[in-house]
């Protein structure tokens, strides 16, 4: 008895800004009770973990993903000894860090899993981890790796006659199938999931089912038909609480709406789609969100667009491993560090100048072979020189973005009057090809999208996008959204030869 009161009143060790509004800390303090009690019988060995990892569990089904997050952590810390549990662990928290857009991080916890889970050689567990990273290879943007996977899972429970998990494999196959281009495969596999979960009335599932279904048609062009699926799937969503798929299903029907013409609807349904997944974390689907929007007000409400647009790129930079809290920190000196290398820089640049002209003498002196490396050291000059300017006002811009976040005064006036000097963008010159893909790039088209638009293949795509980057020094398609954004919006045809 003494033992089962201890228990009882054991208080979660949780930071302040963990708890959410939707949840106060009387709430969670006794779930993680709850918590404490399940684990000392199912994990004796691990009880501390296993309490920690029972509370993830508990918070990422009421999308509380930081709290999740955090009590993962702890739990991984411990280094649990039973293999089944930090394999859970492990699931877990690649289902959290996917949920917070860090792909990587996510794909690393579900092979590690997988990795137990082979040598437990459980096929139940082995399908649920080739699921898992299945979804994740797809959203990195590599649907063949993920294909791989699912087939893998499909396979496994089909062998399980496991009719709830083979309607999960064939949910997430339909996506895969539907990113490689095979539609027909893909509307296949939609509806095998939605007959099952059906037949068997597992209703909140049958609302993810047809969300999956409304993307096969959206793709198919049945606008109307895939508008129809979300509207039946979104009140479930809504009354099981399931966040996550909620977003989804408001962004395919602000997408829906927007192709339609109705701009007040795509709007409502972005915006709810939005405000969704800032209290969830789900950056992924709000980038998505925001690129949406900004394609959607550009033309006619730039200022609005271009707020969407700097949002879209701010999440962009976090998905992909920028550190903008590390960055405001160290602000100082990263920023006299920045200026004192671009001095530096455009000091060689004048010195390769003169030595250039130098060797020009020797060499019309000598012979007038060395009138092509003249115009190549030049022009390679220029384009340092356009780089680093073209990198600067993008610096800027960024720290504008982070001048409106919440932070002291003292650090915004420091940042606006660095951003305020001024230094023109050069109007740097792209052949005709190089600035059609830039143009579409910018209008966040991915490359395949651009191979099929031009009729060329996507390494060419590729290619010329390598170059584009040379030439502007920048390093990705974010870059040079913002670069078209800032030189080329007052502009009808930017330079070309």
């Amino acid at each position: 008895m003494s033992l089962l009161l201890t228990i009882l009143l054991i208080i979660a060790d949780i930071p302040q800004e963990l708890y959410s509004s939707y949840c106060d800390k009387h709430v969670i303090d006794s779930v993680y009770n709850e918590c404490s009690r399940i684990a000392a019988e199912d994990y004796p060995v691990d009880a501390d973990a296993g309490a920690d990892y029972c509370l993830a569990d508990w918070a990422y089904g009421v999308s509380l993903v930081d709290l999740s997050a955090y009590s993962l952590e702890k739990a991984l810390e411990k280094e649990p000894s039973d293999m089944i549990l930090r394999a859970d662990c492990l699931s877990l928290a690649s289902a959290v860090a996917r949920l917070k857009g860090n792909l990587s991080a996510a794909i690393k916890y579900a092979e590690d899993c997988l990795i137990i889970d082979r040598r437990n050689g459980n096929d139940e567990y082995i399908s649920s981890s080739l699921n898992n990273i299945a979804g994740l290879y797809m959203t990195h943007g590599d649907a063949v790796t993920a294909r791989k996977y699912i087939d893998e899972a499909i396979g496994l429970e089909r062998k399980l006659g496991r009719r709830a998990y083979l309607a999960i494999r064939y949910g997430v196959a339909s996506e895969i199938y539907l990113k490689l281009g095979e539609t027909a495969h893909a509307l296949e596999f939609a509806d095998a999931a939605l007959q099952l979960d059906s037949i068997d009335c597992r209703w909140d599932k049958v609302a993810v089912r047809r969300s999956q279904k409304a993307g096969v048609l959206m793709e198919l062009g049945q606008d109307d038909q895939a508008r129809k699926e979300l509207e039946m799937a979104v009140p479930i969503f809504r009354d099981g609480n399931n966040l996550n798929s909620l977003a989804i299903s408001l962004a395919q029907l602000g997408e829906i709406a927007f192709n339609a013409g109705d701009i007040m609807a795509a709007e409502k349904a972005y915006e709810e789609c939005i405000e969704v997944c800032m209290n969830t974390g789900n950056k992924y689907i709000e980038s998505r969100a925001r690129k949406d929007l900004w394609q959607m007000y550009r033309e006619n409400n730039k200022d609005k667009g271009l707020l969407h647009l700097e949002r879209y790129v701010e999440l962009q930079n976090q998905l992909t491993g920028d550190k903008t809290l590390e960055l405001m920190q160290d602000f100082n000196v990263r920023y006299d560090t920045l200026k004192k290398e671009q001095t530096i820089a455009l000091q060689k640049n004048r010195l390769i100048y003169l030595s250039i002209v130098l060797l020009l003498f020797i060499a019309l002196a000598a012979s007038g072979a060395f009138l092509a490396v003249f115009k190549n050291k030049a022009a390679k000059a220029m384009e340092e020189k356009n780089a680093l300017l073209v990198k600067s006002n993008l610096d800027k811009d960024r720290l504008l973005a982070i001048a409106k976040a919440q932070i002291p005064k003292e650090i915004t006036d420091e940042i606006l009057s660095i951003a305020s000097s001024t230094e023109a963008i050069p109007a740097i010159k792209l052949t005709r090809r190089e600035m059609q893909i830039a143009e579409l790039c910018a209008k966040g088209m991915i490359s395949k999208e651009i191979a099929d638009r031009l009729g060329i293949s996507q390494r060419t795509v590729e290619t010329h996008k390598n170059h584009i980057y040379k030439k502007l020094g920048i390093n990705n398609t974010v870059e040079l959204m913002q670069y078209i954004q800032k030189v080329f919006a007052d502009q009808t045809h930017p330079n070309t030869q």
